[in-house]
């Protein structure tokens, strides 16, 4: 077996199935961050109703979709941009607003930095404490803005899964009206809690949410952007067109009309399983969780112990896929992720994670 996977993101199962020489079905993802029940009911059957339509060309720019999503949220068509998947908003943000500077908060998810690099965008790291378990201070913030940002967050933030309370990040926004924010809400749904969509809008707030997570369903690629209709029009220019597929589309509409139970079954869930497998996981000598509110956890492990890559290691010898946070801008070896499944498959894992840490090294 290959020690040293690829771990850029976290969910690569066809990778790390097809480098173990196994079926993706024999290997449990604690990796991927996705809602723990499969894709939302009904979601297949709406497909397949329409799967004719893989012969027509998708809506350009997803206007049906974008309609159904404005009703949602009380925002008109102009206000939402459609894509395929968040990512594309989060490269395209630094080319078509071309800040002064690209804010970034270490530790997260590494492609807000990529995307600075890539389009050129000068960084400034503002990094979290982990003595106050990576909670992010916003009077902290406030004192290294000065104008012409783009402020990159994301709420719960992944990986510590620390949450800011969207009205508390709604009025820091309002105050520092200079600096653009984009606010990426794709674990939100999982807390319960309120979302910025839910607050009066912000000419310098845009802000993304993800239906792979939430709704299981990361291959069909599908996100939007909530923003200003002035600034959206100017990335509007630069999008391409059917930037979404016909089925990511057909999917979108159903779920935007018919999936709020699902998400409330999910985080209620989640709620209590979170709080189950974290006591489990700190009982493990040596071993800290790190609080948080969102779909997985954030661990610590001891000095002088198994280091993660060894840890994740030996875990795919079980058949385990759990994410080296190694590659996190200010994490080391010592932290890992751990994405929360049914409860059959968290218990199994923890049997797993509880024989090899206190074997040790």
């Amino acid at each position: 077996m290959k020690k040293n996977l690829p771990i850029r993101h976290g969910g690569d199962i066809l990778a790390v199935a097809r480098s173990l020489g196994c079926s993706p079905a024999e290997l449990d993802d604690m990796s991927s961050n996705l809602a723990p029940f499969g894709p939302a009911p009904g979601v297949r059957e709406a497909l397949l109703a329409r799967l004719d339509e893989i012969a027509y060309l998708p809506e350009t720019g997803s206007e049906s979709l974008c309609d159904c999503l404005g009703a949602k949220y009380n925002r008109g068509r102009e206000e939402i941009l459609a894509g395929n998947g968040t990512t594309e908003f989060i490269f395209g943000l630094p080319v078509g607003l071309r800040p002064r500077v690209g804010v970034v908060v270490n530790p997260s998810y590494g492609d807000y930095r990529l995307a600075c690099s890539w389009a050129g965008v000068e960084m400034l790291d503002f990094n979290l404490d982990p003595a106050v378990d990576f909670v992010l201070d916003l009077s902290k913030l406030a004192g290294i803005l000065q104008g012409d940002e783009l402020v990159f967050l994301c709420n719960p933030n992944n990986p510590t899964g620390a949450l800011t309370p969207s009205r508390q990040l709604h009025e820091f926004i309002a105050r520092h009206r200079a600096s653009h924010f984009l606010v990426d809400e794709a674990y939100l749904p999982f807390t319960g809690e309120e979302s910025l969509l839910d607050l009066p809008p912000l000419d310098n707030l845009l802000v993304l949410q993800s239906y792979s997570k939430i709704f299981c369903i990361p291959g069909l690629r599908l996100g939007f952007m909530v923003g200003p209709a002035g600034l959206l029009a100017r990335l509007r220019k630069r999008s391409k067109p059917w930037g979404v597929n016909r089925l990511a589309q057909v999917a979108g509409e159903y779920l935007c009309r018919h999936a709020d139970a699902y998400v409330t079954e999910v985080a209620s869930f989640i709620d209590g399983e979170r709080k189950i497998v974290a006591e489990q996981i700190a009982k493990l000598p040596g071993v800290k969780v790190v609080p948080g509110r969102a779909n997985f956890l954030l661990v610590r492990l001891g000095d002088g112990r198994l280091g993660a890559g060894e840890l994740r290691h030996r875990l795919l010898e079980r058949r385990f896929i759990i994410r080296n946070c190694a590659n996190f801008t200010t994490l080391d070896e010592h932290y890992f992720r751990l994405s929360l499944k049914d409860s059959a498959t968290n218990r199994r894992c923890l049997a797993a994670l509880t024989e090899i840490i206190t074997q040790g090294p």
